[in-house]
């Protein structure tokens, strides 16, 4: 199914057009889809619809049940794209709609309408295919840093997380290049305190004309010498910090902890576009430092491989 018009959004604590306690169409509980909703029902609501998440990207449409029936939905992706910018991203079906009232073909989040850099009544383009799988979509842009600062320091142990962010966020900026990816880099050398530091990295990612934002880490836990692994945090960017998560563990051979949804990290909340947080590795761990330098190379190609969906 392919359709092209009019787009509004919907959906979230502060979508007043849907009654408090408003339902959706196919999904009757938060556990369906949990990557979808706000971890707490919003204060004087009870309908899901005022619980959707609005910055994970879900879309409504007019569904064809006996296409696609209301049990596989959830599980689906649908290609929404903007030809007034060029972007393009997946979204999961979460509603029916909009009225035919309307005459739009989609209602989709409000972290969609601004990730694909539109406004209501702009045109999308909806791609549907029951077989299309959920992956990362291609990024034209990234804006992508180091966490900390040298002045600031993050974990040290076996690894100093500073300098190996700093590292990886060069090599990787290469490969994105290398794929024609345009790339803008921070590193912090200023910053004395974290709320400095914070600051500093979100208002250099916001000054920048990106399509993602990606912020690179070290993790650190306890001294040991077994592997501990890598880990993608994410508020919205569900599909694209498992397949970064994945390609790591794949090029590497550094355990897979997998995507991690958090709504309490400071870089994630305060850059204003879709946002990844990468902890390569444990610093503390023998096993994954010594992955981590044997395979630095691959490991941050593979990154570079996910965010421009290219090999």
């Amino acid at each position: 199914m392919r359709l092209t018009g009019r787009v509004s959004w919907f959906g979230g604590p502060a979508d007043m057009g849907v009654s408090s306690d408003e339902g959706l169409a196919f999904i009757y509980e938060v556990e369906t889809a949990p990557h979808l909703f706000l971890p707490e029902q919003p204060p004087g609501t009870t309908g899901l619809a005022r619980r959707l998440n609005p910055e994970v990207f879900y879309i409504a449409c007019r569904w064809d049940y006996d296409e696609t029936p209301k049990d596989m939905l959830p599980d689906m992706s649908v290609r929404v794209r903007a030809p007034k910018t060029g972007r393009e991203f997946l979204a999961t079906p979460a509603d029916w709609g909009p009225h035919e009232d309307t005459g739009r073909v989609a209602d989709i989040s409000p972290g969609l309408m601004e990730a694909l850099g539109i406004e209501t009544d702009d045109e999308v383009e909806v791609i549907f295919d029951p077989e299309l799988e959920p992956r990362a979509t291609p990024y034209a842009s990234v804006c992508i840093s180091s966490g900390h600062s040298t002045k600031c320091q993050g974990a040290i142990d076996i690894l100093n997380e500073v300098a190996e962010a700093t590292l990886v966020v060069d090599q990787v900026a290469e490969e994105l290049r290398a794929r024609g990816v345009e790339v803008q880099t921070f590193h912090d050398t200023q910053s004395t305190t974290q709320d400095e530091n914070l600051k500093r990295i979100c208002d250099f990612h916001n000054s920048k004309v990106r399509d993602l934002d990606v912020s690179v880490h070290f993790n650190a836990s306890e001294p040991t010498s077994k592997p501990v692994g890598t880990e993608v945090w994410y508020i919205s960017q569900k599909e694209l910090a498992a397949e970064i998560a994945t390609a790591i563990a794949d090029a590497s051979g550094l355990k897979d902890r997998g995507a991690k949804y958090t709504d309490d990290l400071y870089v994630l909340n305060h850059t204003d576009m879709p946002a990844v947080l990468i902890e390569v590795c444990f610093v503390d761990s023998q096993a994954d430092a010594g992955i981590y330098r044997d395979c630095f190379a691959d490991i941050c190609a593979a990154i570079a491989m996910v965010i421009a969906g290219t090999d």
